[in-house]
C-alpha cells in the first residue's frame, strides 16, 4: 500500500470516493438532511483542485496497484472560538475508505499523514464533524483518539 500526497492527475478518482462518502452518509444515517441526487464528479472535483499546491489544504491518499482506495482531506481554519488563544485549528473535510479495505488500518495511516502536515504548520488542534448516527465514522474517529468537544443541534421548520 502507498500513502502520500494527490497527484493533480488523480482528482477525478478521489472525487469519485468523495461522491461515494456522501452516499455512504446518506445511507448509513437515514437522514433527509442528506437527501440529495446525483452529485457530479465535475463539480467535486473543481472543489479539490484547490487543495493542490495549497499552503493549507492536502490531501492524502492509499493507493494499491494504481487504485486509490481512501483518501483523506484537510485543511487549516479559524478555530470556531473567536476569544479562544487558539486562532487556526486543522480540520479533517473529508475521509473515506473504501468498504472492502476497512478494518486495515488506512485511515489511521492516512490519519497520521495529516497530522503531520498540520504539525509542520504549526497547528495544536484537529477537528473533525461526522453525523452523530454515523455510527460507523464515530467508532472511527473515537479509535484514533478524538473526543467530543461540542455538540450541534438542529431543528426542522415545518
Amino acid at each position: 500500500m502507498e500513502y502520500r500526497e494527490i497527484f493533480s492527475k488523480e482528482i477525478k478518482q478521489v472525487a469519485k470516493l468523495h461522491s461515494e462518502l456522501a452516499y455512504f452518509i446518506q445511507q448509513e444515517t437515514k437522514d433527509d438532511y442528506w437527501d440529495f441526487g446525483i452529485l457530479p464528479i465535475e463539480g467535486i472535483s473543481e472543489h479539490l483542485k484547490g487543495f493542490i499546491n495549497s499552503p493549507e489544504r492536502k490531501i492524502f491518499i492509499a493507493k494499491e496497484d494504481e487504485v486509490i482506495v481512501g483518501f483523506i482531506a484537510g485543511e487549516i481554519i479559524s478555530c470556531h472560538l473567536p476569544i479562544s488563544n487558539t486562532n487556526k485549528v486543522g480540520y479533517i473535510s473529508g475521509a473515506f475508505v473504501l468498504t472492502e479495505y476497512r478494518g486495515k488500518g488506512i485511515m489511521k495511516k492516512l490519519e497520521m499523514h495529516i497530522v503531520e502536515f498540520f504539525k509542520s504548520c504549526g497547528i495544536n488542534y484537529l477537528e473533525v464533524n461526522f453525523i452523530s448516527n454515523n455510527l460507523q465514522a464515530k467508532r472511527c474517529w473515537n479509535g484514533l483518539g478524538y473526543k467530543t468537544f461540542r455538540e450541534q443541534a438542529r431543528k426542522r421548520m415545518e
